[in-house]
């Protein structure tokens, strides 16, 4: 794949607002949460048109020389001692990207999902609905990710997934979730498809400031006449220290060449970031990548050319109030 430089200048407002209501002082009564939040942004490059789209594979950030608003929400949340609750909407260029073969109605519609405990002594949930993805370190809201774009990892891997996911504490340190779901990144399943699609998630929390999650998905996204499976893992650990923060993570995937077919093309991607602050306003962090889907399985770009290449960013977050942030 051929790079070309750009200069790009990324400017994020965020906000946060919280309304919490509650019965009385005691912590233990139900609450809910109501919140807010607003990313815009505005990316130059010479000789390129108004909102045109920088390339087929990224879904954050993704216009030229505009002001855009990446992603925005506007969501409630209730968490009660036996059933919880969490509804929001959204809007932006991120959604008008990434949700375009979901139903006009659905493409709004950010996080829905409830859930009850069927266990109280062991903190066990079921839970139905569209949730954010399990797999991956990154989510689409910058303020909660330490770069400022995303990487090619996490653009190319689900960013919110529907089914049913039920949870399974093992010792005090370990975690289990299982899910089952319409699809890869999907809210209604694909047309033609009678085949769920599987996942669990483990976290293992060394400390309250280290941890390993690994993520794994079974499925296909094709219909069943030409139904190819699909089998993804991601691994990443997350460690501070002091000032610094690190996750190294790794993603691996394959698919079937063909319907019931032993062969299958592979897709993998390695990244490092790490980041430092430098006081309670400002924080540095760097991200080395490298993305190769040499068979064009997730990435199918416009100029049929596979996605192999590598990257590099530095962003400079700067925090001049808790409820904003300009990377």
């Amino acid at each position: 794949m051929r790079l070309q430089a750009l200069i790009i200048l990324f400017i994020f407002f965020i906000g946060i607002t919280e309304a919490i209501a509650q019965e009385n002082s005691d912590s233990s009564k139900p609450k809910w949460v109501l919140s807010s939040y607003f990313e815009s942004f505005i990316a130059f490059k010479g000789n390129e048109p108004k909102r045109a789209k920088i390339s087929d594979f990224q879904y954050n950030h993704n216009r030229y020389n505009i002001p855009k608003v990446n992603h925005g929400f506007m969501g409630l949340e209730h968490q009660g001692e036996n059933f919880r609750m969490n509804v929001a909407a959204h809007l932006g260029t991120y959604v008008e990207d990434n949700y375009k073969n979901e139903p006009g109605f659905l493409r709004n519609i950010y996080t829905a999902n409830i859930g009850f405990r069927i266990n109280k002594k062991k903190n066990r949930w079921i839970e139905a609905g569209i949730f954010p993805s399990y797999k991956g370190f990154e989510s689409v809201n910058s303020f909660e990710n330490l770069t400022l774009t995303r990487s090619l990892l996490a653009e190319n891997s689900p960013y919110f997934v529907t089914g049913i996911r039920t949870n399974y504490s093992i010792g005090a340190k370990d975690e289990l979730y299982l899910y089952l779901l319409t699809g890869w990144q999907r809210i209604v399943p694909l047309k033609g498809s009678s085949l769920p699609s599987f996942g669990f998630q483990w976290i293992k929390k060394l400390s309250d400031d280290n941890k390993i999650n690994n993520s794994f998905f079974a499925g296909s996204d094709y219909p069943d006449d030409t139904r190819r499976m699909r089998y993804f893992n991601n691994f990443y650990w997350q460690i501070s220290r002091g000032r610094w923060s690190y996750i190294v993570g790794l993603d691996i995937g394959a698919e079937q060449k063909a319907k019931k077919s032993s062969d299958y093309n592979y897709w993998w991607s390695p990244v490092i970031i790490g980041a430092y602050t430098l006081n309670n306003k400002l924080k540095a962090a760097a991200r080395l990548e490298h993305y190769n889907d040499q068979s064009s399985v997730i990435v199918k770009a416009s100029n049929v050319n596979p996605l192999i290449g590598s990257g590099f960013s530095f962003n400079l977050d700067y925090n001049p109030t808790p409820s904003m942030l300009i990377k």
